[in-house]
């Protein structure tokens, strides 16, 4: 059984009757699960609605303590939490691999960002459930690493794609980042697992600039980016930053759409970049 948080605020008081009829009572199964969820709801409302960092904190741990206690049950697989609208949610298309996705934020430059990878063997018979701890990577030189759930980047999942080459999963992951104050990242990354361990970034970007193991976009938080992997055009198809003006150059709050595409093609083992490619919304 995972520890049970101490609580010292008020606010956090207010749930823990929750969390102990839950904790006291072991429920199992489906009964757990759907129980979790309910818990779950009061604890994300509470973590929004919390007005100091410490609290913050305190409760967070309880969603990371709830949370999995749920998802190591069998069955919780196929539960969908459909009340948990702040989430980010993604299912493999082999329906192997589930990422669940959460933030919180002290600041509008501190954002914190916590997950768990829930996996599944092919016969369904077993389940692997991993904590996505976040070391808080910056800057575009994480392109070229490749990180593991223990000192994972952070972001918000919002589509996965599955493709094959030479016996290799490779779950392409389509991602958003607050970042700061000032800008928003998204990204488009690969998960693998090598002997049960996922394993972030691999070396299948090829882009202008050189292979990378992962794609960072950042641009001005005023603005909307599109990045998406679109069935009908089987290609990953993204707005095509620029700066507002020459003079700001690598000066990323002012990056924006500049009404043009590029997108990625999954050829041959390699997501290939490809410009300038005519598309409509």
């Amino acid at each position: 059984m995972q520890r049970l948080p101490t609580f010292i605020n008020r606010s956090v008081r207010r749930i823990f009757p929750v969390l102990l009829f839950c904790f006291s009572f072991q429920l199992y199964g489906n009964d757990y699960v759907h129980f979790s969820e309910d818990s779950l709801l009061v604890l994300f409302q509470d973590l929004a609605a919390a007005d100091t960092p410490g609290v913050r904190d305190e409760i967070n741990s309880a969603i990371i303590d709830v949370f999995g206690s749920a998802l190591a049950l069998p069955g919780s697989f196929d539960h969908p939490f459909d009340s948990l609208f702040s989430l980010g949610k993604v299912i493999s298309a082999d329906s192997l691999v589930r990422i669940i996705t959460w933030s919180y934020s002290d600041s509008p430059s501190d954002h914190k960002y916590f997950g768990y990878i829930h996996l599944r063997n092919e016969d369904r018979s077993d389940l692997s459930l991993y904590f996505l701890k976040e070391e808080g990577h910056s800057g575009h030189e994480s392109e070229d690493s490749v990180f593991c759930h223990t000192n994972w980047y952070g972001a918000l999942y919002y589509q996965v794609h599955t493709v094959y080459h030479d016996d290799v999963t490779y779950y392409t992951l389509i991602g958003f980042d607050f970042n700061n104050l000032f800008t928003n990242k998204k990204m488009v990354d690969i998960l693998t697992f090598q002997d049960g361990v996922p394993r972030f970034g691999a070396p299948v970007f090829y882009l202008p600039d050189g292979i990378k193991s992962r794609v960072e976009f950042e641009y001005s938080s005023r603005v909307v980016m599109l990045l998406r992997y679109f069935p009908e055009r089987d290609m990953i198809i993204y707005d095509h930053l620029s700066p507002s003006s020459p003079r700001f150059a690598g000066q990323y709050r002012y990056y924006g759409p500049d009404m043009s595409y590029d997108a990625l093609r999954f050829e041959r083992g390699r997501w290939v970049h490809k410009s300038d490619i005519d598309w409509k919304q």
